[in-house]
């Protein structure tokens, strides 16, 4: 690696080149893991079950709120989820079009 031969050290390396470059994937796998985690609904209750404080998920919350009757409880999960993606889809947008710049 011309990064060695040139004197860094290996933290300097890690951090000035593998990371950048693996950072568009690391981003893209936080997202897919994000939305793969909102989408097992099923698989969650059947398995892990949906005690309050242990294993209960935003999903799951949000479907416990709305049986129970606490429309308002959901509604504040509901936005939650909903700040927590646009959040996601904004930084990924945003870093994209830095990557498309730096390539320019």
């Amino acid at each position: 690696m011309a990064a060695r031969t040139l004197g860094m050290s290996e933290k300097k390396i890690f951090w000035r080149v593998m990371m950048p470059l693996a950072l568009p994937g690391v981003v893209s796998g936080g997202i897919l893991a994000f939305a793969r985690g909102l989408g097992e609904f099923g698989a969650t209750a059947m398995i892990a079950g949906n005690i309050a404080n242990k294993t209960r998920t935003l999903p799951l919350a949000i479907y416990a709120e709305v049986a129970a009757g606490n429309m308002d409880s959901a509604l504040i999960y509901v936005l939650i989820v909903t700040l927590i993606s646009f959040i996601i889809v904004v930084l990924t947008n945003y870093f994209a079009s830095r990557e498309r710049e730096n390539l320019r």
